[in-house]
This record gives structure tokens, sequence and C-alpha cells, in this order.
């Protein structure tokens, strides 16, 4: 990346958010693609706690962590405490705003972005906050009233804010990591062991980079019924980590029609490329990097315990004809054999959603964004 940072002579821009990886990585995206048009010093603001130190540091970005308290949409006595933990949070942010005098702050929301952008406000920073899903978070309603200019993946999104600030809300897509569309097919046959002569389609299971359970026990019951038809790629999470096994399941070894791993990093473009048809949650950095590849989904939302916003995003590529939706656990496996099977036999189907899924996104969203801040950092 070629931001200098912290250096006084290049306009600093903090970057807010995290929590998940879904609140990191298109903010990831968003801070190379400007460090690759000007010289900028880049500082992500977040968690002392949160998974956004690590995977920031890996992208070579300057981090500092701060307290973070989550924000829960229901009474728990954990919200007391969170209450002085968002204090704390905002007065560290005044004081890092104060040293270093930032340029411009860019939220990506979660729980963790919610004390700097108010610390911005309160200091005159210009704020630009980002949402991905289709339904904005809680942290985002919060800095919506705080920011300059809201950033939202879909046009349907601008009406789920107030109207006194639907006048600031712009319609950008979400940012997609350029490495995902760097994949080539054979490298990605090559790192799952397969054989590029075998022209069985490949399916590919994706539980997220912790995993998901209900997607590993939906592999545990498919891989058998499977194999005939397909070649799999199965990203499990921690379970690998225990040897394939946990307290209620466990997984055959990898052989040559299925390739395992805990979690995908610098292969995940190359198998997402090389893969048919992706089954995974529906997070909406994923469902856009899968559909940046033209690639058809069956979606496993997260159901209960979830604020609802994955089922949301996943009706924005099932309406579109992009994706399928999968809800009940009891018939999880069965429904989605079948949908296999369908696909399977119909290359031409699976041509159609991964054409519907790809014109459904902004392929460019990363450009977009970066405009809007370009021309905040030009102004006066």
């Amino acid at each position: 990346m070629a931001s200098t940072p912290l250096k006084q002579e290049a306009p600093l821009i903090l970057f807010a958010g995290g929590g998940t990886g879904g609140h990191v990585f298109p903010g990831i995206a968003v801070a190379e693609n400007l460090a690759s048009r000007r010289p900028v010093s880049l500082l992500w603001v977040g968690s002392t706690r949160g998974i956004e130190r690590e995977i920031v540091r890996r992208f070579k970005i300057p981090f500092v962590g701060i307290p973070a308290g989550k924000l829960r949409r229901y009474i728990a006595f954990r919200n007391f405490a969170d209450i002085f933990a968002v204090a704390a949070g905002i007065l560290r942010s005044l004081s890092i705003i104060r040293a270093l005098r930032p340029r411009l702050l860019f939220s990506k929301g979660g729980y963790a972005s919610v004390p700097p952008v108010i610390a911005a406000w309160l200091r005159g920073v210009p704020v630009v906050t980002h949402e991905s899903d289709a339904d904005p978070g809680l942290a985002t309603r919060i800095n919506a009233r705080f920011a300059r200019t809201i950033l939202v993946p879909y046009p349907a999104t601008v009406r789920q804010f107030p109207v006194k600030l639907q006048s600031r809300v712009e319609v950008t897509g979400n940012p997609i990591r350029r490495e995902i569309l760097t994949g080539r097919e054979e490298i990605g046959l090559g790192v799952a062991g397969f054989n590029p002569a075998d022209r069985r389609p490949v399916v590919m299971f994706l539980g997220g980079s912790l995993g998901a359970r209900q997607i590993n026990r939906l592999v545990a019951s498919l891989l058998g019924a499977l194999k005939p038809g397909w070649r799999v790629i199965h990203q499990t999470g921690d379970l690998l980590r225990k040897g394939g096994r946990s307290d209620d399941l466990e997984l055959p070894p990898p052989d040559q029609n299925y390739f395992r791993g805990a979690f995908f990093q610098d292969e995940l473009p190359h198998l997402l490329t090389c893969a048919d048809v992706v089954v995974c949650r529906s997070g909406a950095g994923t469902l856009w990097e899968v559909a940046a590849l033209a690639k058809p989904m069956l979606l496993v939302p997260l159901g209960a315990g979830s604020r609802g916003d994955q089922d949301r995003n996943a009706q924005v590529f099932e309406q579109a004809g992009a994706a399928r939706i999968f809800r009940s656990d009891a018939t999880l496996a069965e429904d989605v054999a079948t949908a296999l099977e369908q696909l399977c036999l119909n290359p031409g189907l699976r041509a159609e959603m991964g054409r519907n899924a790809h014109r459904l996104i902004h392929i460019d969203s990363s450009d977009r964004i970066v405009a809007i801040l370009e021309e905040l950092l030009d102004s006066p």
C-alpha cells in the first residue's frame, strides 16, 4: 500500500469500524484504493478487544485501540457497563483526534465505530459513514446523525433513514477487495488438489472466517451424496483446528474430491474463481464478493439471535434471481441437496443466476466511495 502513515506532510484519514470482518474488509478496500491514488496517512481506530486489530495489521495499516461497548436493542445488565465503555472510547478518540488532527473520518460501522464518529463530530472533522447491509445496523443509524455523507448499497436502503437525513445519503454499493478479482481457476484447482481434466462442477461451502456450525453440519450430511456429481471446497472455521471434530459432528478426511481449510486468505480469490456454486451465509461483504465473480449462491442466513440483516440481504439477491434462500434447519440438507442436483444438471441455470448476481452489484463501488472522499479532501 502506497500510504505514508502518520507523516504530517500527508493528510491523515481515520478509518473506524470493527466487531466482525464485515466491518473491516470493505474499509480496507477503500483505504487501499485511496492510498493508491494520492499520498495519505492512514490510521484505523477500533476496539482493543475486537478482531479488527489482527485484520488491519495484516494489511500494514497502523491501528490504535479504544474502549468500546457493544450496542444492543434489548435490555441487558451489560448495557449499563457498556455506557461507560462508550464514554471512555469517546474520550480516547477525542485525545487521538486532538493530537493528530485528521482531515476526515471514514466509518464502516460496527459498535467500535461509534465513539470515534462522535469524537470527530465534536472536533469538527468531517465524517463519512458507510453501511453494507440492506437494512442499516444500529451503529450506522447512530453514526448517520453525525455524518456529513451517508453511503449505502441499494436505493431502497435510503428509505431506511429518517427523512431529514435522506438528502445526505448516496448509493455507492459495497466496496470489493481488489484481490478478489484476480483469482485464477487453474491455481484454485491446484490449491484444492483437484484434477483440472475433471469437468465435474465445484461447490464451495463458506462458513465465514470463524466457521458456521450449521453449514459444517450441512457438509457432513451431504458430502457422501455430493461426491459422485460434485467436487467440494469447504471453509470449516475453527472446527478444523480440532482435527475436523466438534462435540456433535466429525468431518471425513480430505481426498481428491473434497478440500477443506480452517479459513481461506490469499487463496480465497482462486478458490472462488474455480467454484461453480457457492453455499454461504448472507453477510453483505460475502454476497458482493461472490457476485463480483458472477457465481450463483445458495444462502443460509443467520436466523435466531441475529437482527435479521442477513435475511434481508439474502432477499435482495433472491428477488434478483441470483440466489436461493434456505431457512428451515429441519429440512436444510434435503432442500440444499435438491437445489444442487438441479444446478448440477443445468449449467445454463448456473450461468443465468451468476449473471443476475453480477448485474445487481456495482463493481466500481470502491472507486465511487474514494471519489467522494477525495472531494472532501480537496475542499477548503
